[in-house]
């Protein structure tokens, strides 16, 4: 049956590049994305992060360099992300967005007219089937704000379970799913922090 959801989800796409359910769900993730906020060394370390889904809401917790205990929060919807420290207090992040979702069947829908995504192969990531494209975008609007490099989606959710892309001239972004469970999350978890109420 599973087999067959994915061979139909290849075939027929989602129009809006997103699954027709809200999709929730949590996973382990190893990434080098969050070093600006860890502040670990050497730059480009892969570092561990838990990441929480809802329906276009994101929520990562992950450790600085110094132990602290942190979540990045990214409301759906919203311009602004928050970064929230275990011990209280939030700081706003302008214009943050972190694109994990896309058409496995064609994730150049919707991207523009000059973009270009190739399929490379299919395989298993996460414990999950998978099909890898190589993409190049007119924007940073591809998986984790990069604009050009290679993914790996979930065939039957779209989920992004890995990539490897670059968002300009800086170092490439890695970023690689080893668990996803998908299912509903606690309510709240994604609600902004008290000083969202001021912006």
């Amino acid at each position: 049956m599973r087999y067959l959801l994915a061979l139909l989800l290849l075939v027929t796409g989602w129009p809006d590049g997103r699954a027709a359910e809200p999709l929730a769900g949590s996973a382990e993730v190893v990434t080098n994305q969050l070093g600006a906020f860890t502040r670990t060394r050497p730059r480009g370390t892969m570092e561990p992060v838990r990441l929480f889904f809802d329906d276009g809401a994101l929520r990562m917790h992950f450790r600085d360099s110094a132990g602290g205990d942190y979540a990045l929060l990214l409301p759906a919807g919203s311009p602004v992300g928050w970064v929230t420290a275990a011990n209280g207090g939030a700081m706003p992040v302008p214009r943050m967005r972190w694109p994990l979702w896309f058409d496995p069947a064609a994730p150049c829908q919707g991207q523009g007219m000059f973009a270009d995504c190739q399929r490379l192969e299919a395989g298993i990531r996460a414990g999950r089937n998978a099909v890898r494209w190589r993409y190049r975008l007119p924007n940073a609007t591809g998986p984790g704000m990069t604009g050009q490099g290679s993914m790996w989606l979930d065939v039957e959710t779209g989920l992004v379970l890995a990539y490897e892309g670059r968002g300009g001239l800086g170092p490439e972004q890695r970023w690689e799913v080893r668990r996803v469970q998908y299912g509903p999350q606690p309510q709240g978890l994604f609600d902004p922090p008290p000083e969202a109420a001021g912006r």
